[in-house]
Order: structure tokens, then sequence, then C-alpha cells
């Protein structure tokens, strides 16, 4: 909290600029995480021979003066999403993320349509300083008061410094008959609930995250005077989040 303040204040109103690497083919992807960040915007960054390529650091000042609140910066690699790059604005810190195991919405098998209402956030396993960070980071992203008549629940799950990313939308039916009652830590049936179960619709999109590197600054300078990266600890077997 005393390197970085802004961090752990959440902002009234989040507002998210996504973008992706010059002259890529993402373009479908990058609209897709408009849908799952709430208040987004998706703006192509395009290196024509007449147009300036703008650095990450550039759009940084650019998007900090317009009122947003984060930068989201969506790589590629053969046409395919291989990292993401999250920068809390306006100075800092610049989280590398790299991608994997991504699948649209539309591939899974039963998945719904998301709506426009802010998700509900659940954070599981960040239990370090650096996991505390994380946590922190995508806290700030989506807005503090959920809506909750849209149903829709966004999940960061760590598990050995892997973060899956899902997005469901619950639902409250009848209980079957051949299904069992609902029971507590105890193994007796809990009150209020015997007839009533939850069902789960998987809206995508589904995918990955894995933390290579944490500058501090916008990008990494030379003299910057904190840093992680992947790596740095001697004790391999040893989780970082």
């Amino acid at each position: 909290m005393a390197k970085f303040p802004t961090l752990f204040q959440t902002p009234k109103e989040p507002k998210v600029l996504i973008t992706t690497s010059i002259n890529s083919t993402l373009h479908d992807q990058a609209h897709l995480l408009t849908t799952l960040f709430p208040n987004s915007k998706y703006i192509r960054r395009s290196a024509h021979r007449f147009s300036h390529k703008f650095s990450v650091r550039e759009i940084a000042k650019f998007s900090s003066n317009r009122g947003y609140t984060t930068l989201i910066v969506l790589m590629e690699d053969q046409k395919k999403p291989c990292g993401l790059d999250v920068v809390h604005l306006p100075e800092g810190p610049h989280f590398h993320f790299s991608v994997s195991n991504w699948v649209e919405g539309k591939k899974l098998p039963g998945h719904g349509n998301p709506t426009n209402h802010y998700p509900e956030l659940i954070l599981n396993n960040f239990r370090t300083p650096l996991g505390l960070l994380t946590a922190h980071l995508f806290r700030g992203i989506f807005p503090p008061q959920p809506e909750f008549e849209g149903r829709q629940v966004l999940t960061f799950h760590n598990q050995r410094d892997y973060i899956f990313v899902r997005r469901h939308r619950y639902v409250f039916r009848d209980r079957r008959e051949r299904e069992k009652q609902v029971v507590d830590a105890s193994g007796k049936p809990m009150k209020g609930a015997e007839e009533i179960r939850t069902g789960l619709q998987e809206l995508g999109p589904r995918f990955t995250l894995k933390l290579r590197r944490i500058d501090r600054g916008v990008q990494r300078i030379s003299g910057q005077e904190w840093e992680w990266k992947a790596g740095m600890e001697k004790q391999r077997t040893r989780f970082q989040l």
C-alpha cells in the first residue's frame, strides 16, 4: 500500500481503454474483452506508414488525461491471444500476463449470451503480498457495486500461480427428486435451502493468465526502484501468488 496507494483505492467509476499490439488482427477478441470489462472501449492501434506509432507509455498518458483508470493491451502471436498487459493509470504499476487456453463463448457447449449488467467479482486464493497486489489490480477494473439482476459472476481463480478466468450466469431452480439435499459442515441438511438448487451457465470467454513481470511504472525503464519478474526466487517450488 505504501508503494502503490492508488491501486488500493477503488475508483467510483472505473473506465477501461482496450487496445492491441501494432497492426494486430485480434479485433474480435478485443471486442469480447469490452463485454468482459464494464465501462470499456476498444480503439484500434494502427501502424500505417502515414500514422504515428504510439508507444504504450504515450497511450497511457493520453488515456489518463481523458479519465481512463486502466489500460489493457492484448498481445498477439500467430493470430491468437498470447499476452495481456494491464496498466493501472496514471503512473502504474504495469502487469504483464501471458494468455493461454483462449476459448470464445460461442464455442462453449450450452453457452449463454452476456448482458451489460455489472458482474459480481470473485477473487479466489490470492494470499501472498504479490497475490494481494494482483487481486487489487483486478478489483480496480470493476465497479464496486454489482448489478444483481443480471446474475453474472466473473471469477479469477488462482491455482499454482495460474489464474483461471471464467464468467457464468447463475439461476435458482427447484431441487429434482434424484438430487441430494444441501448439508452444512456438520453434515445436517441446511435450513431454508431444502428445495432450492443453483444452476450455472458459462458465458465466456474463458482463458488462463500467468503473471510474468510487474514494472513499477508504465513499461520498464532503467533505474526504476522496484520490479518483479518470474524466476527471481531461487526456491522454484514456492508459489508467488
